[in-house]
């Protein structure tokens, strides 16, 4: 079986196990994921809170509804009987709100898409498909602030990424060109530190065809290669996710990057193998210090 993910799965591989709680576990294939991930010493017995007991659950606790177990599962966390709190089958919104204080995620906060590149055998990052907030210039650079430090920790290079718009030039009336001309401009400057390059604007398929961008004249060298790709707004961040997971087949994952790291949203990937790769990525954001 192919590995997948194999950045994260090196940067997981001297981490110290975990406590975990599942917030109304109710998913067969969670379960065995969390079973492959405990085998490998990533964490420790998981904590079950759920409507009934599934086979293979030591530690359950009962709950009748989600509001109730969002409830114990805050409690396990706030007692310290565990360090992080995974999404079961709770809607992606109630469990947000449900776990943090206000219901209001930190303004910092990055929902960060990663997918495998079976042909590279390689692991490429999207900013940001799930939980997209209104995506000014403001929110981007925050955004990029705060994933920068995080994939240099997972490539242990320079990062590469690129700041996609509608076409190559830079328009006024296009302010999704006008962002990605200042996001590159400003990498070039070191404003996000020495170890992010951003390209842009770019338009999906010079970023994606290194052929595409020598025709169009566009050079990047990175065309085809990238490990970061910027969307403009809300709604191409998800088209460009589910196009790639659902129709293109290729594994997705995704982790919460904020300060609200002990929330383990589910993205719902495909595979057993998909979802070790989840759970793993959220224990290497867990314990990532950013310093």
């Amino acid at each position: 079986m192919t590995k997948l993910f194999p950045e994260i799965q090196q940067r997981a591989e001297r981490l110290k196990p975990q406590r975990c709680v599942v917030s109304y576990a109710t998913d067969e294939a969670l379960l065995k994921a969390l079973t492959i991930v405990k085998n490998k010493g990533l964490i420790t017995d998981p904590i079950f809170i759920g409507p009934r007991k599934l086979p293979g659950m030591h530690d359950f606790r009962q709950a009748a509804s989600m509001q109730i177990s969002a409830l114990m599962a805050n409690e396990c966390h706030l007692n310290q009987e565990a360090d992080l709190i995974i999404q079961g089958s709770e809607k992606r919104q109630h469990f947000i709100t449900s776990h943090l204080e206000g219901g209001v995620l930190d303004k910092r906060a990055v929902y960060l898409a990663a997918f495998y590149d079976g042909n590279r055998k390689q692991t490429f990052f999207a900013i940001d498909p799930l939980i997209a907030i209104a995506p000014t210039l403001e929110n981007r650079i925050k955004q990029l602030e705060t994933v920068t430090p995080f994939l240099r920790h997972i490539f242990k290079r320079k990062v590469y990424a690129t700041a996609l718009a509608p076409i190559e030039t830079i328009n006024p009336k296009l302010p999704a060109t006008v962002t990605a001309a200042v996001l590159a401009q400003m990498s070039a400057r070191h404003q996000f530190g020495k170890f992010l390059q951003v390209t842009g604007p770019l338009d999906i398929d010079c970023a994606l065809s290194k052929v595409a961008a020598q025709r169009k004249g566009v050079e990047s060298k990175k065309s085809g290669n990238f490990d970061l790709y910027i969307l403009p707004d809300t709604n191409s961040s998800y088209f460009f996710s589910t196009f790639l997971k659902y129709i293109g087949k290729v594994p997705t994952i995704g982790v919460l990057l904020s300060k609200d790291r002990h929330l383990l949203l589910n993205s719902t990937p495909s595979t057993v193998s998909e979802r070790v790769a989840e759970i793993t990525l959220g224990l290497v954001a867990y314990n990532f210090s950013g310093k």
